[in-house]
């Protein structure tokens, strides 16, 4: 009986045919999202330790006090500063901005900026360096790196971070409620400050004049109230979020000497009149109406590698956690990954464990850290043959 061969043609099409049924595992980012710790007051900065325990500040806090989540037995560590540092506790001033040194392990230094009373009861802001010692358990020797900066009832900013190269700092502060302070070099309102870490200043800042401040402090300049900080891991460029007035928050990349366009100029609109070295947001977050943008992170962990190098930002007026995938200068791709199941969102983080920590910002004791924890789901997975015309 002479053999039959079959064709090239119908051999592949038979092949792709049995693949319809074929099942095979595949990770996607998939997530639950699971509360780590209740009875919480307005957690306003949430950062790891080197220890795996979270660290984080409380808004309404009236002197300076740390706290330490161990994420294992859910026991908090009270950090008490001694001798007390009184802080202005008013609307949405309060202890706010911190950021762990990077060699925390061996020195114990805690950067953070918060609210205070200047001469004549005038509303003020400071960014402090403070020591902590886990063994009195008190946080102490405060080192005021920049001290005086213009305060109000609202708009503070505070967000504060270290360099990659764990030489400088930059802290954001808002505007005070004062629009006109972001565009006035000799106003700490709506700026961005650079400092080396023991508070002194670099003389290639873009103002810098030997003994005028705050000018010599400014990075950027022409913002709102920027609540949002993080270098970028894979470019070391700094990025930021801010607060719009009723619309356009910002996604911004914060470049030196440049100016954000407040109040003259909001969002994505390219050219600013009258406004030297402007730079326009990268994404405006809506056009009809604020979200509220809150703070930002870059992912660098294992636990959904699909999202290595994505940022992550919150917001409070729509308590959403937003996932961004960046090309470049621009936002490829986004997505919405909590829309207002937690309340209002305040500071994301991402853990030693891989998994995405967020914080809410609530009040009333009835605040929350919450976790993004991964799952693998097995999906099946077809392949469909191409549709041919005959």
């Amino acid at each position: 009986m002479p053999r039959r061969w079959l064709s090239a043609p119908l051999l592949l099409s038979i092949l792709a045919v049995a693949l319809l049924w074929q099942s095979e595992t595949r990770a996607a980012p998939d997530f639950e999202i699971d509360i780590v710790k209740t009875g919480l007051d307005r957690p306003w900065s949430i950062n790891f330790a080197p220890d795996g325990r979270l660290f984080f500040t409380s808004r309404s806090d009236t002197s300076i006090r740390l706290r330490a989540l161990n994420l294992v037995t859910g026991e908090i560590q009270v950090f008490n500063s001694s001798p007390p540092s009184p802080v202005r506790v008013e609307s949405e001033a309060g202890v706010l901005g911190m950021e762990l040194d990077p060699n925390f392990a061996e020195n114990g230094w805690v950067y953070i900026c918060y609210s205070t009373y200047g001469a004549g009861m005038a509303k003020q802001n400071r960014l402090s360096r403070f020591t902590v010692n886990v063994g009195s358990a008190t946080i102490g020797d405060e080192l005021p790196l920049i001290d005086g900066m213009v305060g109000a009832l609202t708009h503070n900013g505070c967000r504060v971070v270290v360099s990659p190269d764990n030489r400088y700092l930059f802290v954001t502060m808002g505007d005070a409620s004062n629009a006109s302070l972001a565009q006035n070099l000799d106003s700490s309102g709506g700026k961005t400050f650079r400092i080396f870490k023991d508070g002194s200043v670099p003389t290639d800042n873009p103002f810098y004049a030997a003994g005028q401040l705050p000018r010599s402090l400014i990075w950027t300049l022409g913002h709102r109230n920027h609540q949002g900080l993080a270098f970028q891991p894979a470019t070391g460029r700094l990025w930021s979020t801010e607060h719009g007035p009723s619309q356009k928050d910002e996604l911004n990349l914060l470049q030196q000497g440049r100016n954000y366009g407040w109040p003259t100029c909001l969002g994505i609109q390219p050219a600013c009149t009258g406004v030297a070295n402007y730079a326009p947001a990268i994404a405006e977050y809506d056009t009809d109406v604020t979200v509220a943008t809150s703070d930002m992170t870059f992912y660098t962990g294992n636990a959904f590698p699909e999202w290595q190098g994505n940022l992550f930002f919150v917001t409070l007026k729509t308590g959403r956690l937003y996932r961004l995938r960046l090309n470049n200068e621009t936002v490829a791709e986004q997505e919405i990954l909590i829309n207002f199941q937690y309340g209002r969102l305040r500071d994301v983080t991402v853990g030693p464990d891989g998994y995405i920590y967020i914080s809410t910002d609530n009040g009333g004791s009835n605040d929350r850290i919450l976790r993004l924890r991964a799952m693998e789901i097995e999906r099946p997975f077809r392949a469909f043959l191409p549709f041919v015309h005959k």
